[in-house]
């Protein structure tokens, strides 16, 4: 039995929630819209069948594509890390061969390993799916030096084809 204790911070959010837009399709498909749209504008400046004033409309709305998804995702965490009690508050998780026990203040709430999904792991924090669109965000730093056994414990009880590296 391994215990530890979450203090949320903005930018493991946002590690988390920039994770789980760019590993969907969409937000590959926008990388490469805005990537496409770079690459027209300047390859139109190039070949002289544009001017400098659309090269710059050009290059804006490619800015607009790459930069608008990660813009809107700190504003997103900023916002959860006020409303979500889980990330306003320390909370408690335990890691036992029965599953992951969180406490919350008195609350007190089980995910057994057989009811957990998934498990991706980001540069800055690990994300237990309980649900296809629910997960325990878990900071990495927060781990100290227990990370190596719960991640033992964690991918022993998903196995491979659960636990997502990237």
């Amino acid at each position: 039995m391994k215990k530890i204790t979450v203090h949320m911070t903005k930018e493991a959010l946002f590690d988390f929630l920039l994770f789980h837009a760019y590993s969907k399709f969409s937000g590959f498909l926008v990388n490469i819209l805005g990537m496409a749209v770079a690459f027209m504008g300047i390859i139109l400046y190039v070949s002289g069948k544009t001017g400098t004033v659309n090269l710059c409309f050009y290059l804006a709305a490619a800015f607009l594509f790459l930069g608008y998804t990660p813009l809107q995702l700190k504003r997103r965490a900023a916002g959860q890390m006020k409303m979500n009690p889980q990330y306003i508050e320390a909370v408690d998780y335990t890691f036992s061969e029965e599953g992951i026990l969180m406490e919350l203040g008195d609350e007190q709430e089980l995910y057994p390993w057989n009811k957990i999904q998934k498990a991706v792991v980001t540069p800055k924090t690990i994300g237990i799916y309980y649900d296809s669109d629910r997960a325990l965000i878990l900071p990495k730093q927060d781990f100290g030096e227990q990370f190596v056994g719960i991640f033992q414990m964690i991918a022993g009880n998903l196995g491979a084809s659960r636990l997502q590296m990237r």
